[in-house]
């Protein structure tokens, strides 16, 4: 009788044991999904964060619903995008571009900075001090859903 009790009291103890690791697997795998879709969550948050420096573009409107994107802005942006692309060394194939102009456009975001000044000087009058309006014609998105090109055409 002595024996059977200390046999009921180890199968006991194996019982628990197999149930105390059943809950720590459940567990580990609950946590493993979760912070998936934190880690996922996090991707997505960064790619929106990233677009919207140039989404932000495409309703650069003022009051009146007039486009306000000046050739400063566009420069603005165009350094931007070659200190991304030279930061992130990507390939030509991956490199964010803006563009002014339709059809193939002139490339500004591979310009040098000593070019800014005569483009500067294509899109302001220097005798009455008018600036050219642009407008946002179209973004372009990679395959990972990324803003790869931006284009602008003066209005």
């Amino acid at each position: 009788m002595e024996n059977a009790s200390k046999a009921l009291i180890m199968a006991g103890g194996v019982l628990i044991g197999v149930l105390l690791l059943s809950l720590a697997v459940y567990l580990f795998v609950d946590f493993g999904s979760t912070s998936a879709k934190i880690n996922e969550q996090n991707a997505q948050k960064q790619l929106v964060e990233f677009n919207s420096k140039f989404t932000a573009y495409e309703g650069f409107k003022d009051i009146n619903g007039n486009w306000n994107i000046t050739i400063y802005d566009i420069i603005s942006l165009a350094s931007y995008t070659k200190e991304y692309n030279h930061f992130n060394e990507l390939s030509n194939d991956k490199k964010l571009r803006v563009l002014i102009g339709n059809g193939t456009g002139r490339v500004i975001s591979d310009m040098l900075e000593s070019e800014y000044e005569s483009l500067i000087n294509m899109y302001v009058n220097q005798n009455n001090g008018t600036i050219t309006k642009f407008q946002c014609s179209n973004i372009g998105y990679n395959d990972d859903g990324r803003v790869s090109l931006i284009r602008f055409n003066p209005i």
